[in-house]
């Protein structure tokens, strides 16, 4: 059968090994002959590439934003960074679970009825992550502050900062990330605190030291896959919540007592394909005691048939 559409991957140096992407191809080729696979590189224009490609419908696909790689045609999904406000409307706006949530601005109300007794004040800015500069404090203390009294260090001395309801996952705090590519799951763990926080009660001083998330320089961790079929697809459903980002590392809590499910970012910038990261990498399987993180869904032949069903749909 000769190709009559093109889809071209996009390899981001440092952010993925081009040899994930070429096991990808692969498959793509045994499975769909119809469509021929080009490997890009986003640091470099790709000139022959670009020009080959644009002889067909093309769909291109890259984790992150694209950089000095520009096709000449096609459809395109590249991953892109988008503000933890816009996210969390967005996510309310599709009928999602998330927490209550509100920027702080100088006539800033917390009703106690939305947000509980205790709320997380977290930056705004789409790259302020992995937990740094969240705070958990009580709701009546939290009041705005202007840019100018934060250091110029933190995220918001140039950006927002909002409150969002405290959703309590236990004294061990955890969280779940799935890893979706068009809303399918490839990779899904929940990371746990092996320290157990201070209690609620504790004083302002020391809740605003309590880890949010279950990070490793905050003490130890351990990590689990994730099989729940709810936490699945909630994670699916995120996914059309921002259909412009293939590429979604979803994280989701799970409440304790309720067992309700909060969904909290989908961290859609492109800096989530956990699989080939070196020594994080290497951290990961060896908490999850396995040889090969695509083990869990069969990752790369997941991504291969939905990257043949987007680009038999969609490529332009």
């Amino acid at each position: 059968m000769t190709a009559d559409r093109n889809l071209i991957i996009v390899h981001t140096e440092g952010f993925q090994d081009v040899a994930d992407f070429l096991e990808i191809a692969q498959i793509i080729h045994e499975l769909a002959p119809d469509i021929e696979v080009f490997i890009a590189s986003n640091t470099i224009p790709s000139s022959a590439t670009r020009r080959r490609a644009s002889r067909r419908p093309t769909l291109i696909f890259s984790p992150g934003t694209l950089l000095e790689f520009r096709p000449l045609r096609g459809k395109i999904y590249a991953g892109r960074p988008i503000p933890k406000l816009e996210q969390l409307a967005r996510f309310e706006a599709a009928g999602l679970p998330v927490p209550k949530f509100v920027q702080i601005t100088p006539d800033v109300v917390l009703p106690e009825s939305d947000f509980g007794s205790h709320v997380v004040v977290k930056p705004g800015l789409s790259v302020a992550s992995h937990g740094h500069h969240m705070t958990l404090m009580r709701r009546e203390l939290v009041h705005f502050q202007p840019r100018e009294a934060y250091p110029n260090d933190h995220p918001g001395y140039y950006g927002p900062m909002f409150a969002q309801r405290f959703i309590d996952t236990g004294p061990f705090v955890s969280h779940h990330r799935v890893l979706t590519l068009f809303g399918d799951p490839l990779l899904a763990f929940k990371t746990t605190a092996e320290t157990a926080r201070p209690p609620l009660d504790s004083p302002h001083e020391i809740l605003a030291k309590i880890p949010i998330k279950a990070r490793r320089w905050d003490g130890p961790i351990s990590r689990q896959f994730t099989w729940d079929d709810d936490i699945l697809d909630l994670a699916r459903r995120t996914h059309l919540a921002l259909p412009e980002a293939a590429l979604q590392g979803v994280d989701i809590i799970r409440e304790e007592g309720s067992g309700k499910l909060h969904v909290l970012e989908a961290n859609p910038g492109g800096n989530t394909w956990i699989f080939s990261k070196g020594e994080m990498t290497a951290r990961l399987k060896a908490a999850l005691r396995v040889d090969r993180l695509t083990d869990q869904f069969d990752a790369f032949r997941k991504a291969a048939k939905a990257l043949v069903e987007r680009t038999r749909a969609e490529a332009e």
